[in-house]
């Protein structure tokens, strides 16, 4: 509608912009025709406009184009008012005759549009039938390529039985050469002689009558007159009116099918009578004169003398008598027409034997009873057997009842075959009842049971057994179990089509087990809290030592007690890194900085750090080590922390003035350590447990020496990851102790790709430094010492007073304590990082937690390094020197 409005809109000012333009041309010619301005002229602009816009648009500019011809064209000019008579006259005429002109106009476009609209909605129509005409005849021709391409015969005839269609296919089958043949040969004779009356006498009305009709119907070969079993599928053909035009085929030949039909019955009788008249026995009796015949098989079954005259009545008395009414109800029912197969005993020789019995009807042509004919099959091995296999069924059936675990049969389609009361009980339910069943009647959980399925197709279809250590299962009662079951495939010959499955309930077992994880990890818990608690006192006492130690006290006896102090801190720190690092081997969060060494490196380093306490006992050490340089892979750290236990392990269990021995040398490809000394050495009894954890060689009252019993236990767990071995060996009480230590070498003649780092001291720089911790002892004594050192510091208690300061004091280091009242030493290692003041600080975190995890959560907060408490300063002033990104945390250190 839019576009109609517009284009009628564009009418209205075309014809407005012509009646200007007459208008501007009379008035510039009006020195001509004075006053007698041809007014007919705007008669083109009013057909125009009519035609273009309607009657409508044509009376408008009829009445426009005099209201201005009265205006600008007539004196007085300007004004509507006209002086003369005439010329008023010829306005009402002018108006007249355009409005004339305008219905005029108006009524002839008017039918030539209606004209032009017929015209363009039946082209619009011939379109479409065209189309649809066609796509019929697209449609028709693929139908009729279908049904000529067709393998089964098709074909259609009119009412009268005269074919006027038959594809290639049933040309074929009837051994026709052409269509034309076909189509001059009535539909009768397609059919076998024997069958034509009653296809078009019976067949063939019944089809018009009810519209379609099937039926197994011999066709007839032209050629070679054989019969076609074929399956005769007619219907009727109808107009568009619904009349009905002919008859449609589709049919099918069966003709192979039916010689295999009739081969296999008569293989059937064959084999019937085979079975009947085997060599097992067989008999005969005349129901007429009432002579049974036997063969001799049947004879000896019934242990008789050949020849003896036999009835009816000499068989049954040889039946069981417990027997006796049951066969001969029997027999008198197979007289009648039921079948005749029985199982029943007879005596022979005071022996119970078992037979089983079968006969047919025989018939004479005209359908009377001749007698009967059977077989007599001797059956007592097999009654026997199935009897001891009943016995042997019944107690295997109580062997698996009685067991524990559930014990069951499935087929390929998961249908229990057999299952015991353990089975039956978990699913609420009896054995006999979960005979035929599947997983799915009896568990609710739908995951459950197609993961099941799964599982025992896999055995079936690859013939080999699985172990599924822990399985869940839900229970009748809606209970979650847990069974460790075992699926083994039960083949047959070459077949397999069962599972055997065997589950044991473990679910006590796995709620032991959760109790003892919860337990270790409530252990774990504890070791890392005492851990942190320790830690936290200590680190005042460290720091006030190295104040004291910084100051140099002239006093001997004031610096032995330092010595003393700093002596017993550093030994509480390492028996709780000891305890901690039990811990972290224990669950595999111990990693490893693997890098190739000298062997004399880790000695050098074992020494030093055990040196001062071999020295207060005045112990004598000898080392001796390879002249050749041997190296190894391994950390450097750990594998010196190893050396280092055991020497100070022989310190403390060596008198003072003892001898301890430390020796390195290579054996084949591996390098031996070994750290002799002359102590209390290990009983026999304590020996074979002697790395065991908290197993202690001095096990008196006195336990003079110390020690939680853990260092032995971490030795052998950091040789071990380091691909070695460890082992103790002792004389006895008071002959002192033996430990060998044997790591894999790397091979004979290496030397590392690259130089070895230096670990020279490097320059303290002076630092502004804020210390955040809630203990105000340790951040006091730590500030003391740092101050002592040179440098800046402020400390803080809290979170947020530390951000306060931090935006003043601008610190360039933080050592920034993880446990604060407000928030955590992550969060504000966090803020600190976001702050323009210490985006670039050196974060520290100080700690009493040595878990692995919080090394990672010091990472992920921005921390650039860790340091348990108390605080190492030679560590401490090595990574405030140390040339790091200050805000990646790449250097991270433990």
């Amino acid at each position: 509608m839019n576009h109609i409005k517009y284009f009628f809109r564009n009418a209205y000012i075309s014809s407005i912009l012509g009646t200007a333009a007459v208008l501007f041309a009379l008035k510039q010619l009006q020195f001509i025709f004075e006053n007698s301005s041809p007014l007919q002229l705007f008669l083109v602009v009013v057909a125009f406009a009519t035609w273009h816009g309607g009657l409508k648009a044509g009376l408008f500019i009829t009445m426009f184009s005099a209201a201005v011809s009265d205006y600008f064209l007539f004196e007085p000019y300007n004004s509507f008012y006209t002086a003369d008579t005439r010329e008023m006259l010829r306005i009402f005429f002018f108006i007249t005759v355009g409005t004339i002109c305008s219905l005029i106009i108006a009524r002839i476009h008017n039918q030539e549009k209606r004209a032009l609209n017929a015209v363009m909605e039946r082209e619009t129509q011939l379109k479409q039938e065209v189309a649809e005409r066609n796509r019929t005849i697209a449609e028709r021709d693929l139908y009729v390529s279908l049904v000529k391409s067709g393998t089964e015969f098709t074909g259609m005839c009119d009412t009268g039985g005269v074919p006027f269609f038959i594809n290639d296919a049933g040309l074929r089958l009837v051994g026709l050469d052409n269509v034309e043949e076909g189509f001059k040969t009535p539909i009768k004779d397609y059919f076998f002689p024997e069958d034509q009356a009653f296809i078009m006498d019976e067949f063939i009305p019944a089809v018009f009558r009810n519209g379609r009709g099937e039926i197994e119907i011999r066709f007839r070969h032209f050629k070679t007159g054989e019969a076609l079993w074929m399956i005769y599928k007619v219907f009727t053909l109808k107009d568009l009116n619904g009349n009905i035009i002919g008859l449609g085929t589709v049919s099918t030949n069966i003709t192979e099918r039916k010689h295999i039909e009739e081969a296999l019955r008569e293989s059937q009788r064959d084999l019937n009578r085979a079975q009947a008249v085997a060599h097992i026995g067989s008999w005969r009796m005349n129901v007429r004169n009432n002579i049974l015949e036997w063969s001799d098989e049947n004879f000896r079954i019934f242990g008789i003398p050949k020849g003896t005259p036999l009835t009816y009545q000499s068989f049954l008395d040889s039946v069981h008598p417990a027997d006796r009414n049951r066969v001969d109800a029997s027999w008198n029912e197979a007289l009648k027409g039921e079948p005749y197969d029985i199982e029943h005993r007879i005596i022979v020789d005071q022996k119970i034997k078992w037979l089983r019995e079968q006969a047919e009807l025989e018939f004479n042509e005209r359908g009377t009873l001749l007698g009967v004919f059977g077989t007599t099959e001797d059956i007592t091995d097999i009654k026997n057997s199935q009897e001891a296999l009943e016995q042997e069924r019944a107690l295997l059936s109580q062997v698996i009842d009685a067991a524990p675990s559930v014990i069951f049969v499935k087929d390929r389609e998961g249908r229990f075959l057999l299952g015991n009361e353990a089975l039956a009980r978990s699913y609420g339910t009896s054995s006999e009842s979960l005979i035929g069943l599947t997983e799915e009647d009896l568990n609710s959980n739908a995951d459950e049971v197609i993961h099941f399925y799964q599982e025992d197709l896999d055995v079936i279809s690859s013939c080999i057994p699985k172990l599924l250590p822990e399985v869940k299962v839900t229970h009748a009662d809606g209970s979650i179990h847990w069974y460790n079951t075992v699926k083994i495939p039960l083949i047959d010959g070459e077949n397999c089509n069962k599972v055997l499955v065997v589950a044991t309930d473990i679910t006590e077992r796995k709620r032991y087990e959760n109790e003892l994880r919860q337990a270790d990890s409530r252990k774990d818990q504890f070791l890392a809290m005492l851990a942190h608690e320790l830690r936290n006192p200590l680190a005042p006492i460290r720091n006030a030592v190295q104040l004291l130690k910084m100051r140099k006290i002239p006093d001997p006896a004031m610096e032995r007690v330092c010595n003393i102090i700093e002596r017993q801190v550093a030994h509480m720190a390492q028996l709780l890194d000891d305890l901690l690092d039990v811990a972290r081997i224990k669950h595999g969060k111990i990693r490893l900085k693997i890098e190739p060494m000298l062997i004399n490196d880790i000695v050098n380093h074992a020494v030093e750090a055990s040196r001062p306490l071999i020295e207060s006992r005045g112990q004598k050490l000898t080392i001796s080590i390879a002249a050749t340089p041997q190296w190894i892979e391994g950390d450097r750290i750990r594998l010196a922390q190893v050396l280092s236990n055991l020497l100070n392990n022989a310190a403390k269990f060596t008198s003072e003035g003892g001898r301890i021995t430390l020796s390195a040398n290579r054996e084949g490809s591996d390098v031996v350590i070994e750290v002799r000394d002359t102590g209390i050495g290990i009983s026999p009894e304590i020996l074979p447990q002697i790395f065991d954890l908290f197993t202690q060689a001095d096990d008196s009252l006195a336990h003079s020496q110390g020690g939680l019993g853990i260092g032995l236990t971490l030795v052998r767990q950091l040789v071990e990851k380091h691909g070695g071995t460890i082992t103790a060996a002792s004389a006895g009480t008071g002959q002192g102790s033996l430990f060998t230590v044997r790591l894999p070498a790397l091979p004979a003649g290496f030397s590392p790709a690259g130089p070895m780092p230096d670990e020279s001291a490097l320059p303290v720089r002076k630092f502004r430094i804020l210390i955040v911790d809630d203990y105000a002892d340790a951040a006091e004594s730590l500030m003391m010492v740092l101050a002592e050192q040179g440098h800046e510091v402020e400390t803080a208690d809290c979170g947020m007073k530390a951000l306060e300061q931090a935006q003043v004091f601008q610190p360039q280091a933080v050592l920034l304590d993880i446990g604060l009242p407000d928030l955590n030493g992550f969060e504000v290692a966090k803020r600190l990082r976001a702050l323009p003041e210490t985006r670039d600080a050196i974060l520290i975190a100080l700690t009493g937690y040595g878990q692995p995890e919080y090394l990672e959560l010091s990472k992920s907060a921005g921390f650039n390094h860790q340091l348990l408490k108390p605080v190492d300063f030679e560590k401490l002033a090595m990574l405030l020197t140390s040339p790091t990104d200050k805000r990646s945390g790449k250097t991270l250190l433990g």
